[in-house]
């Protein structure tokens, strides 16, 4: 026995994946324990802290939506994967096949002709009274007879050791894309031991997937439009759609992203609408169309399902196949493989009952312990239910609702699911294990992905694998039985392709987002600075009478904010420097405030996530590092530890600007990013020299070193006037020197180039916004710096307050233009989350 598995035992009544009957490892499984024995415990557990920190990293997440500590969860992988020999695989994948072909055709008939009905198949009850059956969907043909492009079925390994179906995920089934990115981290944190398994390639099922939406647009175009349809961040699998779209090269839209017009579909784009040929959906079939099928759904698109019917577009998998994957379902699959094909069925379905028939429930009632009670249309609308765990009162609560509407609940059989190990505390241990596959729709038929997605339980002594609870997963390695070909998804004849520049393609939602990425971006620098600045005046006293500045420091603050305190801080902070302190922390780290540096980096965050598709994992990991500075330090520490967290955080604030400058392309996403960073840095700075330098002070050289502070251009000063700092030299410098990236002159003059190259987009003669940004940054090259600082009879530069007030107005109302002309407004997230039910919010199907 390997020195690996001295210690490991398979868990009890459970069929043990790894081990026979004897405690001696299966063949299939050896290879693998070597590779792990060669690297040793310690070097196993480096290399897997270093894998989580790169899921963590990359932002791989699953959202549960009803946790109370928040919705986006990391994705849990353990390093030791699930084994599975060539020949069982084989017998695995034709029983999938077959499932999978059965249940298009079962579709094709319920939706057209309803033989099964008329022959008593299936019991009429159980179309009738399905929410899934959508009746509008009846009038649809899909292309090539193709309900199913997609196809997933949970797969549980019976004490006998007998592969099962549990479920089939048939409108939008999840998890194909984490499986990939399993198989990524795999592959990459252990190299040799992936090489010497030989195991099979997932590669090919994605280039079939490419192949297959391709091909729903045959004939209609050579150069099909793809996109794929997601209900946004808040969906359980959002991180997996943004991770396909990319993989694929497709754009990932939310449906108020798609227009209908005259039955064709249409991307809203900078450039105009752009017809799209095929939509691969990741959202429940009822939330795509609020005009024909969920009147309350935020997500879809009116007239969608016209268009399909028209076949004016491709949906895949066709809207009304969620049917397929009814729960109530599955004991009717044997016998709809018998009627529709003439076969025996190759894979077994676990023992279920639909409790809708009399006699079966009965049965169930009878021996009531020994099922698990689910909903039988929809299992997003509760937990399963192990009737065996329950108490005397709630078992007699239960059967009293089966009794009342068995029509709504099916039982399976309650089995212990196979054990498999995991990798817990430097050794092996047992959970319970069940495996997601997924068959995809080819021109030759099906093909099964060699893996797939395993999910394990969080405890020992727990058959609960879904991730909403806590589960683990793994990745499924199907050993080759040759050598195994490289599989890239790039075209392989590069004669054809065109050199192509164009962006301006990129929707105008995000554009708005990567407009507001940017502007949230820099209101966290300006606020980061601006208290770094406060905070040292505080934490140390740099001059001889102490820092006078403080004061005017915090009421800027609080203007620029726009929160004031909630009690009043002295004139000298420093004498009593309580109210200040707690103002500080106030305006870091309190959730619930609007306006202050937490919000500022949550928001970036948030937003990041909704574009995750259109920007690059090192800019993710920034943002992502933005956010772990500062829930890294505590609120109401001591103020060295928030200056500290401070300094960190300006890095990634500053590699994130030069990352998009350097790494970006410069067409218009990155023009609308760098035009929101550019406007929120003009005003903040506008709003700065205004509070500081309207009046001057008796103490005015701290403040206008403080100025310089914030603005980051102290030493651009010292080394051009090697002096003490006066009012017209940093006015030249901070407003007027268009040669200095933090300067208001540089700010306007990035944003006309911007405006200015956006007026190429499709429209007629001089546009407001590049008047208004023209007159902009010659307000600027034509001010007056002596007449600016010159003060009135009141003691005030009422000129340099009234121009910074007029820039400021102005930018505001530039912003507005180029909103109203190119972006698009959609519901907040927050607003979207309250609008409806969680069963909607989900938009899929359930873990």
């Amino acid at each position: 026995m390997s020195v690996m598995t001295d210690f490991y035992r398979p868990l009890p009544d459970a069929y043990p994946e790894m081990v026979d009957g004897k405690g001696a490892v299966r063949p299939h499984w050896q290879t693998m324990l070597q590779q792990l024995e060669n690297y040793g415990p310690q070097n196993i557990d480096a290399r897997w802290q270093r894998a989580q920190r790169t899921i963590r990293e990359n932002g791989v997440t699953y959202n549960v939506y009803d946790d109370e500590k928040g919705s986006s969860h990391p994705w849990m992988l353990d390093p030791v994967p699930l084994m599975i020999p060539p020949d069982e695989w084989d017998a695995l994948s034709a029983g999938l096949i077959q499932r999978t072909k059965v249940l298009n055709l079962a579709l094709a008939d319920l939706y057209s002709k309803q033989t099964l009905l008329h022959s008593n198949v299936l019991p009429s009850e159980l179309l009738y009274a399905n929410p899934h059956f959508l009746r509008p969907c009846s009038q649809i043909t899909p292309r090539n007879g193709q309900y199913l492009t997609l196809h997933a079925v949970d797969l549980a390994r019976t004490p006998s050791g007998t592969w099962s179906v549990v479920k089939d995920l048939a409108q939008a089934p999840p998890g194909a894309g984490y499986s990939l990115e399993n198989r990524l981290v795999m592959s990459r944190t252990f190299p040799t031991m992936y090489r010497v398994c030989g195991v099979e390639r997932l590669a090919p099922f994605f280039a079939a997937l490419r192949n297959t939406l391709e091909g729903l647009a045959a004939g209609r175009t050579s150069n099909p439009h793809i996109v794929v349809l997601t209900s946004g961040p808040h969906s359980s699998s959002y991180f997996e759609h943004a991770y396909i779209a990319r993989y694929l090269g497709y754009p990932l839209v939310v449906g108020n992203d798609l227009t209908v017009r005259g039955s064709e579909v249409f991307l809203k784009t900078l450039s105009g609408l752009r017809k799209v040929d095929v939509i691969l959906r990741r959202q429940a079939d009822a939330l795509c169309d609020p005009l024909e099928l969920a009147p309350d759904s935020p997500y879809g698109t009116p007239g969608l399902l016209q268009a399909a019917i028209d076949g004016e577009v491709a949906i895949a998998n066709a809207l009304g196949s969620g049917l397929a994957g009814t729960p109530a379902l599955l004991p009717f699959v044997p016998g709809l493989c018998r009627k529709l094909i003439g076969e025996e069925p190759r894979l077994p379905t676990l023992p279920t009952l639909w409790c809708g028939q009399p006699k079966e429930c009965k049965q169930v009632l009878d021996q009531l312990d020994r099922w698990v009670i689910k909903h039988a249309f929809s299992g997003s609308l509760g937990k399963p239910v192990f009737v065996q765990n329950l108490s005397p009162a709630e078992r007699t609560k239960l059967a009293d609702r089966i009794k009342a509407e068995p029509r709504q609940f099916i039982a399976q059989e309650n089995i212990q699911l196979s054990s498999s190990p995991c990798w817990l505390d430097k050794r092996l241990t047992s959970r319970h294990t069940m495996l997601r596959a997924f068959i995809v729709a080819t021109a030759e038929g099906w093909m099964v992905m060699p893996g797939g997605l395993v999910r394990t339980a969080p405890k020992a002594d727990s058959t609960i694998v879904s991730m909403e609870s806590g589960g683990g997963s793994k990745d499924a390695w199907v050993q080759a039985r040759g050598r195994v070909e490289h599989v890239t998804l790039l075209a392989a004849d590069d004669d054809d392709i065109l050199p192509s520049r164009s962006d301006a393609n990129l929707s105008s939602r995000v554009a708005d987002n990567l407009f507001w990425l940017g502007r949230y971006v820099q209101r966290a620098d300006m606020h980061a600075r601006l208290l770094r600045t406060i905070l040292r005046r505080l934490a140390e006293e740099t001059q001889p009478d102490g820092s006078p500045e403080l004061a005017e420091l915090l009421r800027t603050l609080a203007v620029i904010t726009e929160q004031e305190p909630a009690v009043r801080i002295p004139t000298n902070p420093l004498q009593d420097p309580g109210p200040a302190q707690a103002y500080i922390n106030t305006m870091i780290f309190d959730r619930a405030l609007p306006g202050n540096l937490h919000h500022a980096l949550t928001s970036a965050a948030n937003i990041g996530s909704t574009v995750r598709e259109r920007i690059s994992i090192d800019t993710w990991r920034i943002l992502d590092r933005m956010n772990g500075e500062l829930h890294s330090t505590p609120a109401g520490g001591d103020l060295p530890d928030a200056l500290d967290m401070l300094d960190r955080l300006l890095m990634p604030l500053a590699a994130f600007s030069g990352l998009s400058s350097e790494s970006m392309t410069h067409g218009y996403g990155w023009r609308f990013m760098d035009m929101g960073f550019r406007m929120e840095r003009a005003t903040m700075s506008a709003q700065l020299l205004r509070e500081l330098l309207q009046k001057p002070a008796a103490f005015e050289k701290p403040v206008l070193d403080a100025i310089l502070e914030v603005a980051n251009s102290s030493m651009t000063y010292r080394s051009r006037y090697q002096s003490h700092v006066t009012p017209l030299p940093l006015l030249d410098l901070l407003l007027c020197d268009d040669t200095n990236p933090r300067s208001l002159a540089y700010q306007l003059e990035m944003i006309s180039q911007h405006v200015h190259a956006l007026s190429q987009l499709p429209d007629r003669g001089v546009l407001p916004e590049q008047t208004l940004a023209t007159e902009l940054v010659q307000r600027i090259e034509q001010c007056d710096l002596n007449l600016l600082v010159q003060t009135d009879a009141k003691g005030c530069r009422e000129a340099l307050s009234s121009l910074l007030s007029e820039i400021i107005g102005h930018v505001y109302e530039l912003s507005d233009m180029v909103t109203h002309r190119y972006l698009a407004h959609v519901y907040s997230t927050s607003k979207l989350a309250s609008s409806i039910g969680s069963e909607c919010w989900n938009g899929e199907e359930d873990e």
